[in-house]
């Protein structure tokens, strides 16, 4: 019997002892499998929070700061994936739109105003978009649209209408009104391209190519574009050194007095005398000086070169007046006074036989700084001339309040005055309105004795 139950407690003794390794065993399994769910937890969140953060830096990497909008990676990659499933008888539409002289709008009111601007057309294009449309901002200035599913190109006239419109009412900035142009370029695939490279090229070039016919305008991508945008890369190349090179001429257009028949003055008119292509008129580079910014240094060398003519025919005829045109760019040219007063002190020509032009709209653009500048000249005597009367804006109580001294009627009305009774009788009214106003009337362009 002793013997028996010493064998059952050694026994019992293994089995307790066995039953706390066990329990010590699973206390160890529960606490390693208490730190794995926390682990498993801990790398769930990581990766949720790493999935986050990669659509977060997506979303940064394709998406416009400022609209909101897709930006040029978003589109290229959006274009690309079109044009790699376009079937052939699909057609797909490409809008360039860009702002007309943005950076003065961002010079002038500052960055901020400028933001705000692109928020409001942003606003507006999102008004004339439909299912097939896709907008983007391609770059600071720049929107695009694509559009699928279109039956014909003809059928798109009337979206490049409906975005043209937008733009014919003005934008409240710093509580004044402003009126925004822009030059739009269309480009149609697989016509005009057959990948997305050729296809965005193309509609560029369409664009620039509405802004070099005078911009506020659209242009459809035509394969001559290329050869036009290449001359007028030369031109900018060449212009550069025209100047340099004193390639530059003026000519004197003489203003003649009809009471007396007597020259009154000249009006100074730049030519390029080009070493290859002979005589160029100023339509066919000034506006490329305008673009690239060498109306300023060409606008400085016109205005010296016709004070020093002046100057020495002033030593003959003491009454003769001199009038330059001034530019949109020159006339809102920071440095503009600074320039007009070192060229008058160094030429010694009287001011008060100078006379600038400019045109309505560059005067009514920014009413009060040209009022101020007008004025600001008229103290040492220069006068002003409104250049193009009756082609712009055409406003009276402007026209009141401007100081200025002539009044130009535009060529156009007299090239159309001897057929067109409607024209005859503008001419009359601006001389009337003239003469109340007391001011001098310079009829542009008179060529016959009709006229």
């Amino acid at each position: 019997y002793i013997v028996r139950y010493t064998k059952v407690k050694r026994a019992h003794e293994l089995t307790r002892q066995d039953y706390h390794m066990l329990r010590d065993s699973y206390k160890e399994l529960e606490e390693e499998y208490q730190s794995s769910l926390a682990s498993l937890e801990d790398l769930t969140a990581r990766y949720e929070e790493l999935t986050k953060s990669r659509e977060s830096m997506k979303r940064l990497a394709y998406t416009d700061y400022l609209t909101g909008l897709p930006n040029r990676t978003a589109f290229s990659e959006m274009l690309d994936n079109i044009m790699l499933t376009i079937r052939n008888e699909e057609i797909i539409a490409l809008m360039d739109i860009d702002i007309d002289d943005f950076k003065d709008i961002n010079d002038s009111l500052g960055h901020a105003y400028g933001d705000e601007l692109l928020l409001d057309i942003t606003h507006r294009l999102k008004q004339v978009l439909d299912e097939n449309d896709y907008l983007a901002r391609i770059g600071g200035d720049e929107f695009i649209i694509l559009t699928q599913n279109l039956d014909d190109t003809s059928s798109y006239d009337e979206k490049i209408q409906r975005v043209k419109e937008l733009f014919t009412k003005p934008f409240l900035l710093l509580a004044k009104e402003y009126y925004i142009s822009v030059s739009i370029g269309v480009a149609f695939a697989p016509r005009d391209g057959k990948n997305s490279q050729t296809l965005i090229k193309n509609v560029d070039a369409a664009m620039y190519m509405a802004k070099a016919n005078g911009k506020n305008t659209h242009a459809c991508y035509d394969a001559s574009f290329h050869q036009k945008l290449t001359e007028k890369i030369e031109i900018q190349f060449e212009l550069r050194k025209a100047l340099e090179q004193n390639e530059l001429v003026l000519f004197y257009q003489p203003q003649l007095d009809l009471d007396t028949m007597k020259i009154v003055g000249f009006e100074a008119l730049v030519r390029w005398n080009h070493p290859t292509k002979g005589l160029l008129f100023p339509d066919e580079f000034i506006y490329v000086a305008e673009e690239n910014g060498l109306i300023i240094p060409i606008g400085k060398w016109v205005i010296r070169t016709a004070c020093l003519q002046l100057k020495e025919w002033s030593q003959q005829y003491p009454d003769l007046i001199m009038a330059i045109n001034l530019s949109a760019k020159q006339f809102k040219d920071k440095n503009l006074l600074g320039m007009i007063y070192d060229i008058i002190e160094e030429t010694q020509i009287n001011p008060g036989n100078l006379e600038f032009e400019i045109t309505e709209t560059v005067a009514l653009e920014d009413i009060e700084y040209t009022d101020a500048t007008i004025r600001e000249l008229n103290k040492i005597g220069v006068r002003f001339s409104l250049d193009d009367f009756g082609t712009g804006y055409s406003s009276m109580s402007y026209l009141k309040r401007l100081p200025i001294s002539n009044l130009k009627i535009d060529k156009s009305f007299l090239d159309a005055g001897m057929i067109d009774t409607s024209d005859q009788k503008i001419i009359q009214a601006i001389i009337t309105l003239a003469r109340n106003l007391n001011l001098n009337v310079i009829a542009e362009g008179v060529e016959t004795v009709d006229q």
